[in-house]
């Protein structure tokens, strides 16, 4: 017995015995540093140990691979830890001797290291975006306004590396911050306060009753209900969602839409985006509930922001004008919303879904279903406080904001009514999406679990889950805006108009629509619309042209953001899951952004007419 375990043993002095004298065999099998992992590969005899300050630029210390055979040289007994020992001493006295290397070659190496983290397209916006900053700012683009082409460079600079994500996107929405008070646009104080506003609470507030939703299985089963009636193929799926989305949307904040959904796009996913196929229809729904909820708000006066901002200034502008109200602005911009979501679909599928299979079986969706089992009562809770959330979204403008508010004119007017029927006076209201989010969020700290033990449906942990990434990127949107209207660039942008009003009325239309369309990328919709309808109403006057011929397209543009995260926020929600690039969200917006633009320009003369006769000055706008 004893010679059977001292047999291997000296058979294992013996190999290593062998494998020390081939020292040059050894040397062809690379080196790796103490933890075992393999550094480089390097021929003998054209190894060679530089020192940069007094630090080493290759790799010492180095032992013999545990490759095969050898691997038996990297036991932890004593005796093979001093062959180790003295196989390294023996390998170490064949380099070459240590040599000194200026510091320019140092700086070398370090310049090609630091390169090397970057990928091609990386590097293009890295050098691509100081250098458009370098151009645009050394053309002077308007006598007046000297700090508009410092504000197109920067802005320009910033848009580049989102794109090309030079560095985390993230980390470049900071740059506003920084380069816009260098170069004297806007002070840096005012800058840091655009990032957090009532929009960035209500994507606080909303992603907490979202993190509930999916801590409690809430979205999946919503989703598998769901398919119950959009049936198995991908293309139907998708489709359900974005109508579903677009719909609700009209009714409700299209941001408020785009958080509710997502959870319920993710349950469907779930387990579904490990093949290729999978990842694309994840891409196409993700993009599909930003666009659709985009594109549903312009249907309702109520649906996006720049609707109410055009019924507020055009009521004020021209008190003896038509009424916009909720239905004859459905009568113009239904047709468009519905269209659009249609049309956005049918791109997604062309781009995404060609030749998808996806999983979709009906036994395996029922059998997912029955496996979630009964509702709990945490689910129940949630549904209630996110029901409870929708209601007051829906009904805040009819009967909240109208008495909780104060009159700017005289503190002492309690309801809007009595303050909008004095010239010069505003209602202000204290309530606003942000602070419904807010609501919904903090009850859930204080609902108890019916499945945990002494704990709330919400605790600190969920804190871990909100992306700030995003609430970066879109105060970032709003700094640029910020910027972009200080520095008096976007009123170099509207005076393009000017120049083409004696254009047929088609022309006008197109110039506008376009004109808005861009610019809508990189401020926000509603300061788009806010800057530039008193503009255009004051052109039109001017010009004696239907103030609805410039007013109608250009509200329905601004809605049109669709390339940039930046540019709505149901864009930047669906582009904070992480599984979007701007590669994606430019490749499919580029296409839908363009049927909007059609869209509007041919439904400003084929539905516009609900409102006015466009093809005329009207008397009311005389009297102006």
């Amino acid at each position: 017995m004893a010679d059977s375990r001292v047999a291997p043993e000296s058979r294992e002095r013996e190999d290593s015995s062998d494998v020390e004298d081939r020292p040059d065999e050894a040397s062809d099998r690379g080196l790796r540093d103490e933890q075992g992992h393999e550094e480089s590969t390097i021929p003998d005899g054209k190894l060679s140990t530089y020192f940069c300050e007094g630090k080493p630029s290759t790799y010492l210390g180095t032992e013999h691979p545990r490759q095969e055979g050898d691997a038996k040289l990297n036991r932890g007994d004593d005796d093979g830890f001093a062959r180790r020992r003295s196989w390294r001493a023996r390998r170490m006295s064949a380099l070459p001797p240590l040599q000194l290397r200026q510091d320019a070659e140092c700086m070398a190496t370090f310049t090609h290291e630091w390169l090397a983290q970057f990928s091609t397209a990386q590097k293009v916006g890295l050098i691509l975006g100081p250098l458009i900053a370098i151009v645009a700012s050394s053309v002077e683009i308007s006598d007046e306004y000297p700090k508009a082409n410092d504000a197109l460079g920067i802005t320009l600079f910033i848009v580049c590396w989102w794109v090309f994500e030079v560095i985390p996107i993230a980390i470049t929405s900071l740059l506003p911050l920084l380069l816009y008070p260098l170069a004297s646009v806007q002070r840096g104080r005012i800058i840091a306060s655009q990032y957090y506003n009532f929009v960035s609470f209500l994507f606080i507030g909303a992603f907490l009753v979202v993190v509930a939703v999916e801590k409690v299985g809430a979205h999946k089963r919503f989703a598998l209900w769901a398919l119950k009636f959009f049936g198995t193929n991908p293309r139907i799926v998708l489709f359900g969602f974005m109508l579903i989305t677009g719909v609700v949307s009209m009714f409700a904040s299209n941001t408020s839409t785009t958080i509710l959904m997502l959870p319920v796009v993710k349950g469907f996913l779930e387990g579904r985006t490990a093949s290729p196929d999978g990842k694309r229809f994840e891409k196409a729904a993700l993009l599909g509930i930003a666009f659709s909820a985009t594109s549903g708000g312009t249907g309702t006066v109520i649906g996006t922001v720049p609707n109410l901002v055009f019924s507020l200034l055009f009521s004020d502008t021209f008190p003896s004008g038509p009424s916009v109200n909720f239905q004859s602005w459905m009568a113009f911009a239904l047709p468009i919303a519905l269209i659009m979501i249609v049309s956005a679909w049918a791109i997604l599928c062309l781009i995404f879904l060609r030749g998808i299979q996806l999983d979709l079986n009906a036994e395996v969706l029922r059998r997912e279903s029955e496996a979630l089992g009964p509702i709990i009562r945490d689910e129940k809770i949630i549904a209630l406080v996110l029901a409870i959330m929708i209601l007051l979204w829906l009904i805040r403008p009819y009967v909240i904001d109208p008495y909780l508010g104060f009159c700017d004119g005289d503190e002492f007017i309690g309801t809007e009514a009595a303050c909008e029927a004095i010239t010069g006076y505003a209602w202000e209201t204290y309530i606003d999406d942000g602070t419904i989010a807010c609501f919904g969020a903090v009850s859930l700290f204080f609902i108890p679990s019916s499945t945990t033990r002494g704990a709330m449906l919400l605790d600190e942990s969920a804190l871990n889950h909100l992306p700030y990434g995003v609430i970066l990127l879109l105060g970032a949107g709003f700094a640029i805006s910020n910027a972009v209207s200080n520095s008096g660039l976007s009123i170099v942008i509207g005076s393009l108009i000017v120049d083409v009003v004696g254009l047929s009325p088609l022309a006008i239309v197109a110039v506008v629509t376009v004109v808005i369309g861009i610019l809508t990328e990189l401020i926000s919709n509603t300061a788009t619309i806010t800057l530039f309808l008193p503009i255009l109403f004051d052109l039109a006057i001017q010009q004696e042209i239907n103030p609805m011929l410039l007013g109608l397209p250009a509200t329905v543009a601004a809605s049109l953001g669709f390339l940039l995260p930046t540019a709505t926020p149901p864009a930047a929600i669906a582009f904070a899951t992480g599984k979007l690039s701007f590669y994606d969200m430019a490749k499919g917006g580029f296409f839908v952004k363009l049927v909007g633009m059609a869209l509007t320009i041919a439904f400003t003369f084929l539905t516009g007419s609900t409102f006015t006769n466009l093809d005329t000055f009207p008397a009311w706008a005389i009297q102006t």
